[in-house]
This record gives structure tokens, C-alpha cells and sequence, in this order.
């Protein structure tokens, strides 16, 4: 038991103390509110879609590519998004809540804790498989973010064909397809990276990472987090206690293997995405609900997460 609560401090805890590093830099003002937005789209923009293409981009994609299991994600995704369009609107009366209630009880920041948890849990090809995952299950959940807060704007501009439009244009999304397009013909026709394009890429990847997190604990606020207090804390014990303590174990059941194990934890019980708050202000929702729900969801997975790996390696899932 000793060990399996070692092995899961070890997975979380650099996570964690990243966060916290990102949340004091911006208590001693060291960094500051126009800082962290440049920051933010740095990251999301060229940092991780270069992360999320190399790591692609580099992998035997033949050896690594698990077919069932992004199925499993994918569907998975599909049905708690379909669920919570039934169940949400019987308790939220406020439109504006619903669609970013849905997307804040199923979305899962899975790219930013994705990688580092399948690193940590599964070694190099652990990091390989989550970015693969990842390159199909991102433009899923973007997709059904759009329809969640689509379903219930009042926006005068909105526009599905836009919305789709942008998942499309999605940098994350460019970078997961452009990666297994690379990794395709690199497999096929034996095409490598120049060393000095690799070694680039490899370094900028390498930032990415501690520097999301990093801005991820600059991005948490305290200030109006009582506001909706209720339905904030609801939507995030939905996200990272209740779907994974239900999914983990039925995930068992069906016969995943360890590694596969290990990026389910990574699926199931991470935060909602930080890039909720900017969509449900483009769909002008609660987005300030939406800031509640990542920053109590955040917090409370740093604990969570910590359980779910040690129940998850004590019962030898993984």
C-alpha cells in the first residue's frame, strides 16, 4: 500500500507543485493578468499543438494505435454529453448555466494532464498513446463543447457552420491530424525528421507542459467562486469524482490492459479544460461559471487524481 501511495504522489505531486508555482508567481506579481493571457494563447496556440504533433509525429503509430480504446474514449465522450442534455435542464432553469454545466461536467482537460500522467504511469509509450488518443479525442470533446453551449445560446451571432469552422481551424486539432498524417508516410516511406527540425520541435515541446500548468495555477481565482458556489461544486464533483468512480471500474470490467488503464485516469478523472471559459464567453453563457467550475475542479483533482491512481494501482489495473 506504501508503494502505491509513493507511486501516486510521484505522478501528481510535480503536477501539483507546478500549479502552485503558476498561482504564487502571480500573488508576488512577478507575472500579471496581460502576461498570463499571452501566455495562455502561446500554449494552447504553439506549445502543446507542437507537443501534441511530435509525439504523433515521431511514434510508430502502427505499434501504438489502439483502435479500440479511442473508440471507447470517443463513445464514452458521446454518452455522458448525451446524458447530461437529459439530466442538466430538469434542475438548471438558467439557459445560459445548462450548456456550460454540460461541458463542465464531461470535458476533460485531458491534452495538459493527458501526456504527463501517461508518462509518468506508462513511460515513453504511455506519453506516445495518450498524444495518439489524444489526437482523436480532443476535436470530439471541442466538437461537443460547441454543442452544448450551441444548444442553449442566445447569441445573435451564433452560428453552427462557424462553430465548426473553428474546431476545424482548432490548433490542437491541427496538430493531432498533422501529426498522424507525418507519422503515416514517415512509417511508410521511411521519411525522418533533419535532426536540426527535430531537435527544435523537441525542445519547443519540452516547454510546454511546465508552462501550461504553470499558467493554469496563474488562471485560478478565489474572488467569486460563492457566486454560484452550488452548481460550481456540483459540476465538479461530477467531473472528477462521480464519472470516474463510475467509469474507472466499468473500464476494468471490460478488459483494458494497464497501459490503457493508465490513460483512462487520465480521461476520466482530469479537470475540466481551461479553454471552456473562453468558449462559453464566445457563446455568451456563464462563462464566469464556467471559471468556477475549472478553478474548484482543478483544485479538487490534485486530491482526486491522487486517489483514483492509488486505488487504480492497488487493485492491479495498471
Amino acid at each position: 500500500m506504501l508503494q502505491d501511495l509513493l507511486f501516486s504522489a510521484n505522478v501528481i505531486v510535480p503536477i501539483f507543485l507546478l500549479i502552485m508555482l503558476g498561482y504564487v508567481l502571480t500573488r508576488i506579481k512577478l507575472w500579471n493578468e496581460p502576461f498570463l493571457k499571452i501566455a495562455n494563447n502561446l500554449c494552447f496556440k504553439c506549445l502543446l499543438p507542437v507537443l501534441l504533433f511530435y509525439n504523433v509525429a515521431t511514434a510508430n503509430i502502427f505499434e501504438v494505435f489502439n483502435g479500440r480504446l479511442i473508440l471507447y474514449v470517443c463513445l464514452c465522450a458521446c454518452g455522458l454529453c448525451g446524458i447530461l442534455f437529459l439530466i442538466v435542464p430538469l434542475f438548471i432553469k438558467d439557459k445560459k448555466r445548462r450548456g456550460v454545466m454540460i461541458q463542465g461536467t464531461f470535458r476533460s482537460n485531458f491534452l495538459l494532464f493527458g501526456v504527463p500522467l501517461g508518462l509518468s504511469i506508462g513511460g515513453t509509450k504511455g506519453a506516445v498513446l495518450a498524444a495518439v488518443v489524444a489526437s482523436f479525442y480532443v476535436p470530439v470533446i471541442n466538437m461537443l463543447s460547441v454543442v452544448s453551449l450551441y444548444a442553449f445560446s442566445d447569441a445573435e451571432n451564433k452560428s453552427l457552420k462557424s462553430a465548426l469552422v473553428g474546431i476545424v481551424k482548432n490548433p490542437l486539432v491541427i496538430g493531432g491530424v498533422s501529426g498522424l498524417i507525418f507519422s503515416l508516410i514517415r512509417n511508410y516511406i521511411g521519411f525522418e525528421l533533419p535532426v536540426m527540425l527535430d531537435t527544435t520541435l523537441n525542445n519547443i515541446k519540452s516547454t510546454a507542459t511546465p508552462l501550461a500548468f504553470m499558467v493554469l495555477g496563474g488562471d485560478l481565482k478565489f474572488d467569486n467562486m460563492l457566486r454560484n458556489v452550488k452548481v460550481s461544486i456540483l459540476s465538479a464533483l461530477g467531473k472528477v469524482v462521480i464519472i470516474p468512480a463510475l467509469m474507472l471500474p466499468i473500464s476494468a470490467l471490460l478488459g483494458f490492459e494497464p497501459l490503457e488503464m493508465a490513460i483512462l485516469v487520465a480521461v476520466f478523472a482530469t479537470p475540466n479544460a481551461v479553454s471552456s471559459y473562453a468558449m462559453a464567453r464566445n457563446y455568451e453563457a456563464d462563462y464566469e461559471l464556467a471559471g468556477e467550475i475549472i478553478t474548484l475542479g482543478t483544485l479538487l483533482s490534485i486530491i482526486t487524481i491522487f486517489i483514483f491512481i492509488t486505488v487504480t494501482k492497488s487493485r492491479g489495473w495498471f
